[in-house]
């Protein structure tokens, strides 16, 4: 009795846990509209932040009403502010978290950097003897610096800076003296995180190229590894694999398959009498040839020293054998030149 209630005690509780796993996953999970692998990590790290602040968001709103981290003699009218901001950045806040999980992530990125800085200057005109509201500025900056360029981020620290200069002006109450030590603050914070964020994109940068060369090199790897160097046509490695799963297709849709295997006479005593280098000019002006005469489906194959053989789906025997006569009487026609000899 005590084992079985034990073990659907349990089985309860890895029910729930997977279920919180499954919401978990769902939360941070973005659209599937978002295709590159770095957009959608970026997506899921600005998905996450957003929940965090949403969640102290929650908190700002709940703790008033519980009586939480009230100030004695705090006026009303900064308390009613309080709510509303909080109130008005939450809501926005939900709306950039929906953004964030669409291809519109970026967007959503911006909406963010905006309503930091937004709410933290109303916040200040409101509460105006809070000395450190002025360093959730900063939090604008580094949420920038994840999503954008060294640029855009010093664009954000110019106007937290600018803002946290002009705001005596903007706003009589609010009072300069007390300003200075946090613009100096903005200044130092600004100018490291733009340092840190232009050696990130100068590094983001760098293994992207190195990613890009690693990809092209093994295209030409696979492409040396199927193609004859010297003719440009496929390799008889190509050519077994290739002629393997045409019959396999060819026998599943009930087609034929025509296939034309030819040499070059007397090649031999040509190397020997002009040279190997001319024997391979020759060898490259009937590649082209062959290439004259094929459809792109078709396969043409280098399958030994002067031997070529071409592989054509879905073509009769007689179709297959007019097509050999044409290349033969194409080649019968060619001069070739090769250092000034015919």
């Amino acid at each position: 009795m005590k084992n079985s209630v034990s073990s659907d005690s349990s089985s309860k509780g890895q029910h729930w846990s997977r279920i919180l796993i499954a919401i978990g996953q769902w939360l941070i999970e973005p659209s599937p509209s978002i295709g590159k692998p770095e957009h959608r990590r970026q997506a899921r790290l600005l998905m996450v932040m957003l929940l965090v602040l949403l969640l102290f968001g929650l908190l700002g709103l709940i703790s008033p009403l519980l009586g939480l981290y009230s100030v004695p003699g705090e006026p009303e009218d900064v308390s009613l502010g309080y709510m509303q901001i909080s109130l008005g950045a939450f809501l926005l806040l939900v709306i950039e978290y929906a953004l964030s999980r669409t291809r519109h992530y970026l967007l959503a990125a911006v909406l963010v950097v905006v309503t930091i800085l937004g709410g933290t200057f109303l916040t200040m005109i409101i509460d105006p003897g809070n000395d450190q509201l002025p360093s959730f500025l900063v939090l604008g900056g580094l949420i920038g610096s994840l999503f954008f360029s060294a640029r855009s981020t010093a664009l954000i620290f110019l106007v937290a800076f600018m803002g946290l200069l002009l705001l005596p002006i903007l706003a009589p109450n609010v009072p300069g003296t007390n300003n200075d030590n946090m613009l100096f603050f903005i200044m130092v914070s600004g100018g490291l995180v733009v340092m840190a964020t232009a050696a990130r994109q100068r590094y983001l940068q760098q293994i992207d190229r190195q990613t890009q060369q690693l990809i092209e090199s093994e295209a030409r790897l696979r492409e040396l590894a199927v193609r004859d160097p010297l003719t440009g046509l496929f390799n008889r490695r190509y050519l077994e694999e290739s002629l393997t799963l045409e019959i396999i297709r060819a026998a599943r849709k009930q087609y034929k398959i025509g296939i034309i295997m030819a040499d070059i006479d007397h090649f031999k005593r040509f190397n020997d009498t002009h040279g190997h280098a001319a024997g391979d000019a020759v060898l490259v002006q009937i590649a082209e040839l062959l290439h004259t005469h094929v459809r792109l489906s078709d396969v043409i194959c280098r399958y030994g020293g002067e031997e070529f053989l071409i592989i054509l789906p879905e073509t009769s025997r007689e179709i297959t054998l007019l097509r050999a006569e044409l290349i033969h009487e194409s080649a019968g026609k060619l001069h070739l030149q090769y250092e000034g000899q015919t």
